[in-house]
């Protein structure tokens, strides 16, 4: 690991608070969360539960994320085979990679690509096969994929939809991505903690819809993404019974159980007053509303098909690599955003910004107007 050093995030956060600038670059809401939510968890916690949940998942919990799944992807989950609460997305993807993948194991990964997979997958000993995708459309080339793929891939990690690019997989590339697997001993890790948060015309097409890849499949969500508490460091993994078995056994022995009061205000929650459509629907307006005012700017804004992060190309305004760039911006224009390179494993920049529009309309027009004037 001694590679690695600060996340980007932590850093473009770190300065933003040292120099005071408005932060779109992490990506956490900035309003405020739902009073209901926050009643259920406070109810939760006068009821008692305040002691070790199962460590799989709380049994109310269980029962909603199953009929999440089924009501939106028409899929039957076995909770107690299948289905796992973790604390956050992110440690659910590093206990897959802890559980399926040995010394020597090739991981397909897609760049840029979320920055967690990398280190989980190479902390193991696998090996990382990255995958170049390229602005502005960052279209998956599959014949490069089936290039790279062989009898040592051990795993594909698709992340859908993505962030930092906000591109959303469509049917041809499930195809292309069942075709390839299909025969063979390879896992697919979908990272689908955007699942809600899709402006395309068929909506969220996520691998839990398929059923041919769903016994070679492990799919992650995240209630941090879709109940704007990223700090409450809560999401859940659905994976083959053989392969959840695995994942448990390392669970079980590090953080054992996640938030258990949190669980239950999060189930009570889902159960009365969680929209899914009411979420995308809000997440889509604040989108349009960056759009519209970045319109007429001297930045190329880049399509957002989903998440809450949009792409903007700064290659007409300045020369410097992206990470310069971003950093001159919190010093000298008061606005922190995320530098594109830092995705990429082979210095690739293509002059990109990410900002994150998961916050009030107040700070969003404060950022337009900076954003104009650059």
């Amino acid at each position: 690991m001694s590679k690695y050093g600060p996340s980007i995030f932590s850093t473009m956060t770190g300065l933003a608070l040292q120099h005071g600038a408005l932060n779109l670059a992490q990506g956490f809401p900035d309003f405020p969360t739902d009073p209901k939510l926050i009643t259920c968890v406070d109810l939760a916690m006068k009821d008692g539960y305040n002691q070790y949940s199962r460590p799989m998942g709380a049994v109310n919990l269980h029962k909603q994320i199953e009929t999440l799944v089924f009501n939106n992807y028409g899929r039957e989950v076995n909770g107690d085979e299948e289905l796992t609460v973790y604390p956050g997305a992110s440690f659910a993807i590093y206990l897959a990679m802890q559980a399926l993948i040995s010394a020597g194991d090739e991981v397909i990964i897609f760049e840029p690509a979320y920055e967690c997979y990398a280190p989980a997958i190479e902390i193991v000993g696998g090996k990382v096969i990255p995958l170049q995708l390229e602005s502005p459309n960052f279209d998956i080339d599959w014949h490069e994929v089936r290039k790279a793929f062989s009898s040592k891939t051990k795993m594909i990690v698709i992340n859908n939809p993505h962030n930092p690019t906000a591109k959303v997989w469509s049917k041809e590339d499930l195809d292309a991505l069942e075709e390839l697997v299909s025969g063979t001993n390879c896992f697919i890790l979908s990272d689908e903690v955007y699942e809600f948060i899709n402006y395309t015309p068929t909506g969220h097409i996520s691998i839990h819809s398929r059923p041919e890849m769903i016994e070679r499949s492990i799919v992650v969500s995240s209630f941090g993404k879709s109940l704007h508490v990223t700090g409450w460091r809560i999401g859940y993994c659905i994976a083959p019974q053989n392969v959840t078995d695995l994942m448990r056994k390392v669970n079980q022995f590090s953080v054992f159980c996640t938030n258990h009061s949190i669980q239950m205000g999060v189930a009570s929650y889902l159960e009365n007053h969680f929209d899914p459509q009411i979420l995308n629907s809000d997440y889509k307006a604040k989108r349009d509303f960056v759009k519209a005012g970045l319109k007429d700017s001297n930045w190329e804004v880049l399509d957002c098909e989903g998440t809450y992060f949009m792409m903007l190309d700064y290659s007409s305004i300045s020369d410097l690599p992206s990470i310069e760039f971003t950093r001159k911006l919190v010093f000298e224009k008061g606005i922190a955003t995320i530098p594109c390179s830092p995705f990429y494993s082979n210095g690739y920049d293509p002059k990109i910004a990410r900002i994150c529009f998961a916050k009030k309309e107040e700070t969003l027009q404060k950022a337009i107007d900076i954003l104009c004037k650059i």
